[in-house]
């Protein structure tokens, strides 16, 4: 399923709570605002996703806050691998240890681990906890339990900037296969705390110096920067890069029952939300819910309007 820009339509992200055991400075909540909301039902869930079937939908990624706060984590995994969906997670990984081989055995593919320092007092400041280990402890262990690929988010901004090295250092040591390094931008609290972005120009100079080939993704074409050692180094850039949303093939469903086309706006969601509370039968609720995908793909656009 393509929209009227031609971007096709190939990843479902799911908002599971807002609730977090962090309090990154930058986090940009999804693109929700910072209510603090416990998230949509599993059945509701399931529903969204068996009518996301239709449009192309083959990627499922779980969010939040914190996905691993939901207590009922493992059956919406499981319940989303059931319908056919490659499933992966993003996470901040303070509970992995604990959690990686039930999410593994769920169905869960792959996993996203936000590492925004190495150093403890730099962690301490982006995250508001003192957790750095349990974090080192918990990508260690989605590396034993082959949740692979193993990637870690790094938000490079001025308090972290000068571990841009050792991030890369850290990954090619211990096993990661890609390492994205990610530019802050102005959405959720980045909006009052952008001054702490930073260009990523010299990071991508030293990088083309040290990879031996260079690629450039689909995805929000990012560019990817292949190193002796085998990892991958991804650069995102939502926020200077000209065609970043160009090259989107993601929709959104907000943790209060809402399709999210875009990130970045809020004039271009469609509130399913009554008819997922409402008394219809689950085949009336289900074709309801298409017809908001239908409308949703219809007012889909890219927020830079720069084409290819």
């Amino acid at each position: 399923m393509k929209d009227r820009f031609g971007r096709d339509l190939e990843d479902l992200r799911i908002t599971l709570t807002h609730t977090c055991n962090f309090s990154c400075f930058f986090c940009h909540m999804e693109g929700e605002g910072n209510e603090y909301l416990s998230g949509l039902p599993l059945d509701d869930i399931i529903l969204v996703a068996k009518a996301s079937k239709d449009f192309g939908i083959k990627y499922i990624k779980l969010t939040g806050g914190e996905p691993t706060l939901r207590r009922d984590i493992t059956d919406i995994i499981a319940s989303l691998k059931s319908l056919g969906f490659e499933i992966s997670m993003t996470t901040n990984g303070i509970l992995l240890s604990r959690l990686a081989v039930k999410l593994k055995e769920s169905g869960l593919s792959r996993v996203n681990v936000s590492l925004h320092a190495l150093d403890r007092e730099t962690f301490k400041k982006i995250t508001g906890v003192d957790a750095l280990d349990k974090v080192l402890e918990g990508i260690k262990t989605a590396i034993d339990v082959n949740l692979r690929p193993v990637k870690l988010n790094f938000v490079v901004n001025k308090m972290n900037i000068n571990e841009v090295k050792e991030i890369i250092d850290f990954s090619e040591r211990i096993g990661i296969d890609e390492l994205h390094l990610i530019e802050m931008h102005p959405v959720g609290l980045g909006k009052s705390t952008f001054s702490y972005h930073e260009n990523l120009s010299i990071i991508e100079d030293y990088l083309k110096k040290i990879s031996t080939k260079v690629t450039i993704r689909n995805k929000h074409f990012r560019p990817r920067y292949y190193l002796n050692s085998g990892l991958v180094v991804e650069v995102i850039k939502p926020y200077a890069n000209p065609i970043f949303c160009a090259g989107c093939n993601r929709i959104r469903l907000t943790v209060d029952g809402k399709l999210k086309t875009c990130l970045y706006r809020e004039d271009k969601v469609i509130d399913i939300s009554g008819i997922l509370k409402s008394k219809l039968s689950k085949d009336e609720k289900l074709e309801l819910v298409k017809e908001a995908f239908k409308l949703a793909i219809a007012i889909r656009e890219p927020n830079f309007k720069y084409t290819l």
